[in-house]
């Protein structure tokens, strides 16, 4: 809306109006001392307040006038001592308004008559809607300007924006994999996205975030739609019609610290600037109720006298059960069995020192925090089920990929699939 507006700084009651049709605006004229000479000769046209609104209305610009709202409002009466006004003789009072103030508001296109100003107008519009006011719109894409290109030789009027990588809201991250995803969302006019490209990085300093080991960087369409590369990195739910992208990062390890990003890929290689989810893993997951069970097959292993045979198959049953399920087994071992000697020491006794250190040096394996929680009276399992797609070879580059039509295209060339993920829940349920 183009919002245009007169004010009078001292106008009398006898004044002159004149309606430009072209620009649609207003023109007050008030006699002031210099041009007296040659407007006490002409006939003043009197207005009243509701004639001059009549007049607008009723003027010629009846097409104008329909879309045209108004806003007049007095500013109050000339003072006699102004020297810009011409009083009438007598002491009959001026006419209301003697102050006016005049606003129309209409759409811009409405006050422009001329094809090729509705044109030139039109034309900037759409460059600074879809431009950055740097190009011209061709079709569906920009023209940048010669000013208009980056270091790199890119054009850089058309914006990229930036796509928001976030942890899913619907499955949370278990100690192997982590559920991402993004919004997918392109303009119709300046850019098309043609790939996303996803790093994965493992912080191997706890203290210093800035350190990171880079581990993978896949092409979303190359990598992951051809069902080429990686079986650590699947594809979620994909909704029809294409809103938001999701993606499965397996294979991770257990408490462990990652920083994910995503870039945006247009047509003339130009990247986004980068988005990026940092995560920890949380602990190992263990099951608890088998913890329990190894400890009872430990104890009667060990109790009374134990054969070469029956040493072998206890080493070879703690050597296979890594440090989180190890830590639950001397924790219930211990908490049932210990009048009889303690697990550390049973463990030396009948297996002997060394093999005895080889089994409780995978106990150092697990962070402090994680040994911690593996302390807890009672570690509760659950099970969920996560669907992915899983992807047969296609050559992506020997067809044109549409977005739109992604989700149709992946049910032909993918199998929906289930995936079983475990969760830990540490200590008593709390209610809520």
């Amino acid at each position: 809306m183009l919002r245009s507006g007169l004010t009078g700084a001292c106008l009398c009651s006898y004044w002159n109006i004149q309606t430009l049709s072209r620009s649609n605006l207003v023109s007050i004229h008030c006699n002031s001392p210099s041009d007296e000479s040659e407007e006490w000769d002409k006939e003043a046209r009197t207005l009243t307040y509701p004639a001059y609104i009549a007049s607008l209305l009723d003027s010629g610009a009846k097409r104008l006038s329909a879309g045209v709202r108004m806003d007049c409002s007095s500013q109050g009466q000339c003072p006699p001592s102004c020297h810009l006004c011409h009083m009438s003789p007598g002491t009959q009072k001026p006419s209301e308004p003697v102050l006016l103030q005049v606003t129309k508001a209409a759409p811009i296109y409405e006050l422009v008559n001329n094809n090729e100003t509705y044109q030139a107008l039109q034309e900037a519009m759409m460059s600074m809607l879809w431009c950055s006011g740097k190009g011209d719109v061709i079709d569906d894409w920009c023209r940048c300007d010669s000013s208009a290109f980056g270091a790199d030789g890119l054009p850089t009027c058309a914006p990229l924006s930036q796509p928001m990588l976030k942890l899913s809201h619907s499955y949370e991250p278990s100690s192997s994999l982590v559920t991402l995803e993004w919004n997918h969302a392109e303009p119709p006019i300046g850019v098309r996205i043609v790939d996303y490209l996803i790093s994965q990085e493992k912080i191997t300093e706890r203290t210093d975030h800035t350190k990171v080991e880079t581990e993978t960087m896949l092409s979303f369409v190359d990598d992951i739609l051809s069902g080429a590369k990686s079986p650590c990195v699947m594809l979620g739910e994909i909704p029809d019609p294409l809103t938001s992208i999701s993606m499965i990062m397996r294979c991770l390890e257990p408490d462990t610290s990652y920083m994910f990003r995503l870039w945006a890929v247009d047509n003339t290689g130009r990247r986004s600037s980068p988005s990026e989810v940092t995560i920890k893993t949380p602990c190992p997951a263990v099951d608890d109720v088998k913890a329990q069970e190894i400890a009872d097959k430990i104890y009667n292993l060990f109790n009374g006298y134990t054969s070469g045979k029956e040493q072998q198959t206890a080493y070879n049953m703690l050597m296979d059960l890594g440090s989180p399920t190890l830590h639950r087994v001397l924790y219930h071992y211990n908490q049932r069995y210990e009048s009889f000697g303690e697990f550390t020491w049973r463990c030396e006794d009948e297996l002997g020192p060394r093999k005895a250190g080889l089994i409780l040096s995978q106990l150092d394996d697990l962070s402090g925090w994680c040994r911690g929680l593996l302390q807890e009276p009672k570690i509760g399992l659950r099970r969920a089920s996560l669907k992915f797609l899983a992807c047969r070879y296609t050559d992506t580059k020997a067809f044109s990929l549409s977005w739109m039509e992604l989700a149709q295209g992946l049910h032909k060339s993918c199998d929906e699939q289930t995936l079983s993920v475990m969760y830990n829940d540490y200590g008593e349920p709390k209610e809520i």
